[in-house]
């Protein structure tokens, strides 16, 4: 491989790398649910500041579903 081939392959690699761990971009993400689910949602969601954090934010549901109605 040339040098310009590989710098392209790591370029996609390196992208393929943020999106599998989203700390490299800042990103939060939800790392588990708890309760009884209604509508399909959970009463409580844990959100993961980053990707190997040991520790998570419980966010609580507050209230029913709702959706415009149109």
């Amino acid at each position: 491989m040339t040098k310009a081939q590989l710098e392209a392959e790591n370029e996609k690699l390196k992208g393929i790398l943020r999106k599998v761990f989203p700390e490299k971009s800042g990103s939060y993400f939800i790392c588990g649910e708890s309760g009884d689910k209604k509508d399909g949602l959970p009463e409580t969601i844990l959100i993961c500041p980053a990707y190997g954090l040991d520790g998570f934010q419980a966010y609580v549901k507050k209230g029913s579903y709702t959706a415009p109605g149109w």
